[in-house]
């Protein structure tokens, strides 16, 4: 049996996680950091995926109290894919039923904060 034929995993619900966040500056989601400043971070998040239609799902991402909406897509081998907010792009690979491995990286999570650097981030998220 194809793929094609193939559902892909139910992502709907909570998943939670910490950060392993390398970031220069600051931003909305790093505070108090100063221009230039490279600071390694573990921040608390949560994915609220709450729709999906087979390979391609949506909800809300939060991190440091802000809250995004996020939409992404599995790939034809239905275990990696890719989402997008409005601060940047995330690869993802499911390790397991209930395990995402989650990778972002950015060159600014604030277009308007010049001291918002780069963020380059992988953690993995559990579904509660």
């Amino acid at each position: 049996m194809s793929n094609e034929s193939k559902s892909a995993p139910n992502v709907i619900g909570t998943w939670v996680g910490k950060t392993n966040d390398a970031v220069i500056g600051g931003g909305n989601h790093y505070p108090n950091g100063e221009k230039g400043e490279v600071r390694f971070m573990g921040l608390e998040v949560t994915y609220q995926f709450d729709k999906q239609s087979n390979r391609a799902f949506s909800g809300e991402f939060t991190i440091s109290g802000h809250t995004v909406q996020i939409v992404g897509s599995f790939n034809s081998d239905l275990v990696s894919g890719t989402m997008a907010d409005k601060d940047g792009t995330y690869t993802f690979k499911m390790t397991g039923p209930d395990i995402m491995s989650v990778s972002f990286a950015s060159t600014t999570t604030d277009r308007y904060n010049r001291s918002a650097g780069p963020v380059a981030d992988c953690h993995d998220i559990v579904r509660k």
